[in-house]
């Protein structure tokens, strides 16, 4: 069988901040993320690109090992495109479901440190700095991979059904 889709950025000698690896981003959102140097940035793709491509493969697994730093944002990453999927599905069209998930991915969601959070058994604890961090962090994340997410859920403005099948399965049996 297959093995689930892993981060190309684990291993890199990148800023890590809860155990999660502070990856180059290419995105107008504004948060601690690295913008990728600018040579790289025409055909660079990046950990949401990453997110993006692997998550129809990456949905099917039940366990996941996670391999390094990059591994836990892609964890977080899947799980997020997950939710939104879960959203999209019970809204009323695009404009509806962009409305509502705008909403959650600008929330203060729980993060590293929190109790609530689902995965806080893959992540280390930190100072309140880099807690803080990683919440500022995953909600850059969060806005850029939901604005590339529903280019692809509504290309030419209907639902893609391909995508939308997904919207009732769960990735390592959690759920935001």
């Amino acid at each position: 069988a297959m093995p689930p889709y892993h981060s190309k950025f684990n291993g890199q000698a990148l800023p890590n901040v809860c155990g999660c690896s502070l990856l180059p981003l290419v995105t107008r959102y504004r948060g601690p993320a690295p913008t990728p140097a600018e040579t790289e940035a025409a055909g660079f793709e990046d950990i949401v690109d990453e997110a993006i491509k692997g998550f129809r493969w990456n949905i099917l697994f039940r366990n996941f090992e996670v391999l390094g730093g990059a591994d836990r944002v892609l964890v977080y990453l899947t799980l997020w495109i997950q939710k939104c999927l879960t959203v999209a599905s019970q809204a009323n069209g695009p404009e509806d479901a962009s409305r509502q998930l705008e909403q959650m991915a600008s929330e203060e969601l729980p993060g590293p440190g929190d109790k609530q959070f689902v995965l806080q058994p893959l992540f280390s604890e930190g100072t309140p700095q880099d807690l803080q961090t990683s919440k500022a962090y995953f909600k850059q994340l969060r806005l850029e991979t939901l604005e590339r997410l529903m280019r692809v859920l509504y290309s030419e403005g209907k639902p893609n059904k391909w995508w939308f099948q997904f919207s009732k399965r769960k990735f390592m049996n959690i759920a935001f």
